[in-house]
């Protein structure tokens, strides 16, 4: 074999290594995850669509016997609610239509689109019979005035600090994160295996779970480490005024934490008669920018006390979008739009008028 010849072929597997390690592997799941979720920082603009789905919902004691509540629990299961639109940061304009389907004898379902920008909120009144609404108000926009209500209340009305506030999310990340261990709740899902919605394209899939095997640890490391180490971060002069917090607050919920291993486990033990996690859990799609480019939660709980019992299973999805595409927003500012005040001058002449129908007095 000559030396040219295995100079040659070092040279190949050398680049082919580079491609391996520099283009197509993977990240441990839980630097993907972080790393995917800091690179929403990133995010100038993009389109989302949510959805909230009640997938058994059980309950069984005294309460039950109320016809009320149960009615409500019986709209509740299997109840739908999905959210989608498109969401801009500079200038800050979101907007969004909230669609709700409710089941059982009363089943209903309704739609409720929604304008956000720095200064106003617009909502769409909905055309729901039940609150007799009068049908000049029905499909227009009540707007919102951020300056006009804070005259009024006397109060400053909190605006949200965007950058600020992902700012904030980066570092409770980095810093929250960092307290859970890998082998403990971090997977890696194979792609075609992690059904992921038709169009979602995935370099990596990654899951964190807590369950009943790790539960223990997990509140332990929640209580000894994760919250103090939130605490600490919102106790920084930024984010403090970010959320108007005092500082003797946050220094009170700290004390609060500080417990013994055995005040911990007696604390947790407790826990576990009323409480049983099933599963709750985060599997995040990354694509191969580095975006998180869909989300699946699952909430999988049991409750329990003395008399009464109640199992929840909940799913939601959020899939993400034209990211740093120009934003394409369907509705715009509302200009048929209708002030607070005028609603109510609506409805209490809608009432007056019902003074004089027979059996309405």
């Amino acid at each position: 074999m000559s030396k040219k010849w295995l100079k040659g072929s070092l040279a190949m597997l050398l680049a082919f290594v580079l491609v391996l390690t520099g283009c197509g592997a993977k990240e441990s799941p839980k630097n993907a995850l972080e790393g995917a979720y800091l690179k929403t920082a990133e995010m100038k603009s993009y389109a989302f669509k949510s959805s909230i789905t009640v997938n058994d919902l059980q309950m069984s004691g005294a309460e039950l016997s109320d016809p009320n509540v149960a009615m409500v629990i019986n709209m509740l299961k299997n109840a739908e609610l999905t959210i989608d639109g498109v969401a801009q940061l500079d200038p800050m304009q979101v907007e969004a239509t909230l669609n709700v389907a409710l089941k059982g004898d009363m089943a209903f379902s309704f739609s409720l689109p929604m304008v956000i920008t720095p200064d106003k909120m617009y909502y769409k009144i909905p055309n729901i019979p039940m609150l007799g609404l009068p049908a000049e108000v029905v499909d227009k926009y009540l707007v919102l005035d951020m300056k006009e209500l804070a005259e009024q209340t006397g109060e400053e009305i909190p605006t949200i600090d965007v950058v600020k506030t992902q700012k904030f999310s980066n570092e409770f990340l980095k810093e929250v994160m960092s307290k859970f261990d890998e082998k403990l709740y971090f997977t890696d899902i194979a792609v075609k295996d992690a059904g992921l919605p038709e169009g979602v394209e995935a370099k990596q899939v990654v899951k964190v779970a807590i369950t009943k095997d790790n539960f223990d640890q997990a509140v332990t490391t929640i209580v000894k480490d994760a919250l103090p180490a939130l605490i600490d971060l919102m106790s920084k002069d930024e984010y403090k005024e970010l959320f108007q917090l005092d500082q003797a607050d946050l220094d009170q919920m700290k004390s609060e934490l500080t417990t013994t291993d055995s005040e911990l486990k007696e604390g947790l033990e407790e826990m576990k008669k009323s409480l049983t996690v099933n599963e709750l859990s985060l599997t995040t799609a990354i694509n191969k920018d580095g975006f998180p480019v869909y989300q699946n939660i699952v909430g999988n709980v049991d409750f329990k006390d003395e008399t009464d019992q109640m199992k929840i299973v909940v799913h939601m999805n959020t899939t993400t979008s034209n990211i740093n595409e120009k934003a394409e927003f369907k509705i715009g500012i509302p200009t048929d739009t209708i002030t607070m005040e005028q609603l109510q001058e609506s409805i209490y002449s809608g009432m007056y008028d019902l003074e004089g129908v027979d059996g309405l007095e």
